[in-house]
């Protein structure tokens, strides 16, 4: 008799963590990681020569301590424009962030519209990203 209760507490149980097992792992086996974030997200053009500068933080979580290396992709069919990160790679600390410029100029003749880019974080396996909308106006 005990033998079965004990067994139908087993069953339960691994009922249990097979449906919320990513989650008690991620509670576990909080593994290091970082974030990134954007302040402010939208970033005005206008002109050709004209610039704008966003902010991107980036933060380490769970002891994460690192290198980590900023790039760009454009998204959405920009082109004319200048990208510069300052810095774009950097040592990450634990329970540290590091806030680096990203400075956007316009080169050439851009449509009036919006566009998207996307900043990449990448340390070792771990990638990380952001997207950045570019509002082009006159």
């Amino acid at each position: 008799m005990l033998a079965s209760k004990v067994a139908a507490v087993l069953v339960i149980v691994s009922a249990v963590l097979y449906f919320y097992g990513d989650y008690w792992l991620g509670i576990l086996t909080a593994r290091p990681d970082f974030q990134l974030s954007v302040d402010p997200n939208t970033i005005q053009l206008g002109y050709i020569g004209s610039s704008n500068t966003t902010v991107i933080t980036v933060k380490s979580i769970n002891g994460f301590d690192s290198n980590v290396t900023l790039d760009i992709k454009p998204v959405s069919g920009v082109s004319g424009v200048r990208f510069t990160l300052d810095p774009s790679e950097f040592r990450l600390s634990v329970n540290e962030e590091v806030k680096c410029a990203l400075r956007i100029e316009a080169t050439s003749f851009m449509v009036i519209g919006q566009y998207s880019i996307d900043v990449y974080g990448v340390s070792g396996n771990l990638t990380r990203s952001i997207r950045i909308t570019i509002e082009v106006s006159y």
